[in-house]
C-alpha cells in the first residue's frame, strides 16, 4: 500500500489577521479541509499520515522525526 505524508501548518498556528488569507478563513475551515484532503487520500487507496507544524525552529525536527517513524512512497503529484 502507498503511505503518503501531509504536511501543513497546524491551524492553530495561522495568523488569520493576515490580509493575505481569504476573508473568514479560520482554523475551523483549514481543518476542514486537511480532512477532506486525507479522505481523499485514502479513498484513492494510499495510508495517508498527517503531520501538523508550527512555523518555528521546531518545524523540521518534527518533519524529520515523522518520516523516519515509517516508509514513505514518493510522490511527485503528477
Amino acid at each position: 500500500m502507498t503511505r503518503v505524508l501531509l504536511v501543513g501548518f497546524d491551524p492553530d498556528a495561522v495568523d488569520y489577521s493576515d490580509p493575505a488569507l481569504p476573508p473568514g478563513m479560520n482554523a475551523m475551515k483549514i481543518a476542514a479541509g486537511i480532512a477532506l484532503a486525507l479522505k481523499q487520500m485514502v479513498a484513492r487507496g494510499w495510508q495517508a499520515d498527517l503531520c501538523l507544524i508550527r512555523p518555528d525552529d521546531a518545524a523540521v525536527p518534527t518533519v524529520e522525526r515523522q518520516l523516519a517513524s515509517a516508509n514513505y512512497s514518493l510522490y511527485s503529484g503528477a
